[in-house]
Formats: structure tokens, sequence, C-alpha cells
């Protein structure tokens, strides 16, 4: 987390100084080496019911984790969305249509919301349709 309110605000003033945004997304589930900070990060926002994680640690499978992070590895924000199959009722084909279902956006306070907000969605956007998915639903929120 960053330091107090005010040295969020300078971080994200100073990463933003040359228009170009200073963030990175990762895909983070129980492997990555920020997944303790993250999960506890999450957890201090209030939105660990969001996840569906086991007893012993694991995000499930079908659930991504997106993670926006700063230069100093700091957590930005999180979206999280879950892979749904749906029958195909539309097709003579047997297989399920695959839709991503948004299930939160948290964003640290400090950093700027419609900024990090985009860049989750347009990354969760990008997974998604990597995933094969063909609906995605509540990411327009």
């Amino acid at each position: 987390m960053c330091g107090g309110e005010q040295v969020c605000k300078e971080r994200s003033n100073k990463n933003n100084a040359n228009g170009v945004s200073a963030l990175r997304v990762d895909v983070v589930d129980s492997w990555h080496k920020q997944w303790p900070s993250v999960l506890g990060a999450i957890e201090r926002q209030g939105g660990r019911e969001s996840l569906m994680v086991d007893d012993d640690g694991w995000l499930s499978a079908r659930q991504c984790l997106l993670v926006a992070f700063d230069r100093e590895q700091q957590m930005a924000g999180h979206l999280v969305f879950r892979l749904q199959p749906r029958a195909n009722e539309a097709s003579q084909s047997r297989r399920p249509i695959v839709e991503a279902q948004l299930d939160a956006v948290g964003i640290v306070p400090g950093f700027n919301e419609q900024e990090v907000r985009q860049l989750l969605n347009e990354a969760a956007s990008k997974k998604a349709r990597s995933l094969r998915c063909r609906k995605l639903i509540g990411f327009d929120a």
C-alpha cells in the first residue's frame, strides 16, 4: 500500500507527468510472487469475498485476477472475473459458449481511479478474448 494519501497522489502525478501510464497489469494467481501481498491488499479493501479461494489458499481456475502495479511494485487496483460456460441454444453445436462475468473491481485510494479502471478493463477484455469468451458481462459498469 502507499505510505499515506499524499505519497500516493505524488506517485500518481509523477507517473503521469509524461502522459504515459507507469502502470502495468499482471494476471495474478496462487503461483504469482506477489500473491500474498495482493491477497492481503484485497482483504484490506474489503474485496476478499469476491475471490473464490479455497481453504488451502488456491484461487479457482474459473477466476482471473488482474492486478495493476506501479513502478515500485505497489498495487494500484485489481479486477476479477469468472469464466462461465453456457449452453449454445442458437447452434447445432454441443460446444458451450464461455462467458466472462465481472466479479469485482477495486482501486487503491490515491491512484487515478479512471485510469486504473480503464487499464484493468482493457486488460481483462483482452484476457477474456484470449480465453475464447464470447460474451463479457458487467464490464461496462
